[in-house]
């Protein structure tokens, strides 16, 4: 092989001692062996001259251990006081200012500068995961505040704070041009789809902040999460069509390399000086050069000695994601890129296949990390990354273009951003079909060996190609290719077939289910002992059955019918006839009995308990609802929990429109309630009123994906946020549950059901 791979030693050496804490013993059985393999070097050799003695990878190696575990000892980290929980005042500042942008609530990570302890304070800067649920003001840079701190088990963050108290601000952050330019961009992408005005920021600038939950979900569940992050390959995708363009125009090589470099750093300004920007256009940089120049030995070793004295000035870096996204994205760019633009050559013009082969290697390298962030394995990552990267180098040059243009020319780049507005959109499309796609994330071995055995399936994979195309024998090349062939259909013959009857684990604990019937409503209550209340069926053969099936729930002691509609009442027949035993069938003062014989009408003020379990008939009047439309003579329930916590309300609204539950609730006023299921699906004749006097922390809407009734309306998703609601929604999410835990009201998805 002509690539010297002993720079990986040394990385390897320092990583391990920089993630691991090693016990003393370890360190002087490491510094013996090393006595011991310096001593060998010594000793008469009959090799040739320059060449390498066989241990020399495990020298280099125990070098990078043994430097930075004795730093690490001189230098010892700054600390809180002993105890995995506890409550401090400190002086604290987010990490990313745009957390502190104003609003109701902030949360990110963020760095302890000073804590108080023994009467006085105490310099120290600890990294934390922080929420603060108390308005923090726009620009807001180190604030005072008490903090309820829980150790973190592991992570680039030491400890979970959330702010106990109002936040006093001690300094500001002034916006900069910089913020300025980024403020106008977003605003120039006002009337592209919803998909591209949360993703075009971040595939830019890294800007997350338009993600709502749902996309960012499905984001990370297609494996793409890493394309809204900067990134040492975001940096050096920037770059190398920088580099492309010189190449057009013949600029010379070093000329090229050196304003390569101030395209990065100035992209870096733009960014923010973050310590993690910094280091991945550190690492950014040294791809890109290692493409220009063609050395991709001496990049490897400088790649290997940067990331080595990065260790060593800050050993925390060892465990922190950001980090190892940026070294092992650079990594793959620098001993996959040649062999990957060999292989797309022959179906991509020269320049797209050196941009395409750039993401790919990057992204495949990275993929232990990301399983170990999402403790799941997204099937369909390799197949979504090579789907959309040749979409990355076109979305970030026009992107960056139409950013530059956004203040100086608003109307041409007004239209020119269409063209990576309608990328991104097919992007955010791409994440949302194969985040619904059966078996899309997949449960990884938790902990370290789940972590050991993505990293040797990497390498397996990663040394296959790399020999596959550097070795002189044409045999091992063969045989190397041939091996990486064979792997390939054995995961497309065998994993693919299998997750067809993958099925998500359901949690036992779980209290109401929001099954995803399309477009209508059906909602579970958990009773235990496979037993549940039912709210609605659905529309007929809206897999109501398959999602009682994969519940558990094997009898039904209340079936609630809210409303003749056939998106609620169209499964009924179906129920009756599966098997499924029910007990009581209940309706409104509004239900035609004749459609349902047996049915029992419930008057509003009924109230009955089951259990742990109460609930409340609120409506609708009987005056009403003789003369209403059906919409109007919906059944309005509020269930209310009984937890450990205290009482948890449930208030599902039926498909009551404004003027109705307008004058339902001056007749029953009530109270705030936990969950809200809105009212017609969540349409503009559902009103929103509702929304501000529940005042709920968790909104569901069940409702069609690309329905044609445009349900939900933005207006009810735009007073949602404003009052601080969590949305699930069926057509983004599939089947949603919801369980009560110490911590409020937690919701999952579990995907589209199989049908």
């Amino acid at each position: 092989m002509n690539t010297d791979f002993r720079g990986l030693w040394l990385l390897a050496g320092a990583w391990v001692a920089a993630y691991f804490t090693l016990p003393a013993w370890v360190l002087w059985c490491s510094l013996a062996l090393l006595v011991l393999l310096l001593a060998l070097l010594l000793r008469a050799r009959h090799d040739q001259a320059h060449s390498a003695p066989w241990f020399s990878g495990p020298l280099i190696l125990l070098l990078g251990l043994i430097a930075v575990s004795m730093l690490g000892l001189s230098n010892p980290p700054c600390q809180l006081p002993a105890g995995s929980e506890q409550q401090r005042r400190a002086v604290v500042s987010f990490q990313d200012p745009a957390s502190a942008q104003g609003g109701a609530s902030a949360a990110g990570p963020a760095q302890i500068q000073r804590y108080w302890n023994q009467d006085r304070w105490v310099q120290c800067q600890v990294p934390v995961y922080l929420s603060v649920e108390y308005g923090l003001p726009a620009h807001a840079g180190e604030f005072e505040v008490i903090l309820d701190l829980d150790a973190a088990q592991a992570g680039s963050f030491d400890w979970w704070a959330r702010a106990a108290s109002e936040p006093k601000v001690r300094s500001w952050v002034e916006p900069t041009a910089a913020d300025f330019l980024k403020q106008r961009f977003v605003l120039s992408l006002g009337q592209l789809p919803d998909n591209a005005q949360a993703l075009l920021p971040g595939m830019l600038y890294g800007d997350r902040s338009g993600q709502d939950e749902a996309l960012g979900d499905a984001m990370k569940t297609s494996g793409l999460s890493h394309l809204t992050a900067v990134s040492g390959s975001n940096i050096a995708l920037i770059a190398a069509i920088v580099l492309v363009l010189f190449r057009l125009f013949s600029v010379p090589r070093a000329p090229s390399a050196i304003l390569t470099i101030g395209v990065v750093g100035l992209f870096t300004w733009f960014v923010g000086p973050d310590p993690s920007v910094l280091r991945a256009s550190l690492m950014g940089s040294i791809a890109v050069i290692s493409v220009l120049l063609g050395r991709g030995q001496g990049s490897l070793g400088i790649l290997c000695l940067t990331g080595t004295v990065l260790l060593v000035a800050d050993r925390s870096l060892g465990a922190e994601p950001a980090f190892a996204l940026s070294v092992l994205a650079t990594l793959g760019i620098i001993m996959l890129a040649p062999a990957l633009t060999e292989i797309l050559a022959q179906f991509l013009p020269s320049c797209l296949a050196q941009l395409t082969a750039i993401c790919c290697a990057a992204q495949f390298t990275c993929l232990p990390v990301i399983i170990a962030l999402n403790s799941n394995f997204s099937l369909y990552s390799l197949p979504t990354n090579l789907l959309v990267a040749p979409l990355l180098p076109l979305i970030t040059s026009v992107g960056m273009v139409c950013l530059l243009l956004c203040t100086p020319l608003p109307g041409f780049s007004g239209v020119l951003i269409w063209v990576p507005g309608l990328l991104a959109e097919a992007i955010g499309k791409v994440a949302h079909f194969a985040s619904g796609l059966p078996g899309a994330a997949r449960p990884w071995p938790e902990g370290l060996g789940g972590i050991i055995l993505a990293v040797m399936l990497a390498v397996v994979l990663c040394t296959l190609l790399i020999v596959g195309r550097e070795t002189e024998k044409l045999r091992v090349r063969q045989v190397a290719l041939g091996v990486l062939g064979a792997i390939l259909v054995c995961v497309l013959a065998l994993v693919l077939p299998a997750t067809l009857f993958y099925r998500e684990k359901v949690p036992p604990q779980w209290s109401i289910a929001m099954c995803d019937v399309g477009q209508g409503d059906a909602f579970v209550i958990n009773l235990g002992d496979a037993r549940g209340w039912l709210i609605d069926t659905g529309p007929p053969e809206s897999g109501l059955l398959a999602c009682l099936d994969r519940l558990g729930i094997q009898s039904l002691s209340k079936v609630f019918i809210t409303h003749t509609h056939n998106d609620h009442f169209g499964g009924v027949e179906e129920l009756e006839d599966s098997g499924v035993q029910i007990d009581e069938r209940l309706v409104s003062t509004g239900f035609d009995l004749e459609l349902w014989p047996g049915a029992q009408v419930l008057e509003p003020g009924t109230q009955q308990v089951a259990g742990d379990i109460r609930f409340e008939v609120i409506g609708p009047e009987a005056k009403f609802a003789q003369f209403a439309e059906p919409n109007d003579t919906s059944l309005v329930l509020r269930f209310s929990f009984a937890t450990k916590n205290g009482i948890v309300d449930f208030f599902a609204a039926g498909d009551m429109e404004t003027e109705a539950m307008d004058r339902l609730l001056k007749l029953h006023p009530q109270g705030p309630a936990a969950i809200l299921k809105a009212s017609h699906h969540g349409a503009r004749n559902g009103g929103t009123e509702i929304l501000e006097q529940i005042h709920p922390q968790v909104l569901l809407i069940s409702v069609g994906e690309d329905n044609s009734y445009g349900h939900p309306h933005p207006q009810t998703l735009e007073v949602a946020k404003q009052i601080g609601a969590e949305v699930f929604r069926t057509d983004q999410s599939g089947t949603v549950l919801l369980t009560f835990t110490t911590e409020g009201v937690l919701g999952t998805s579990l995907g589209t059901p199989v049908r």
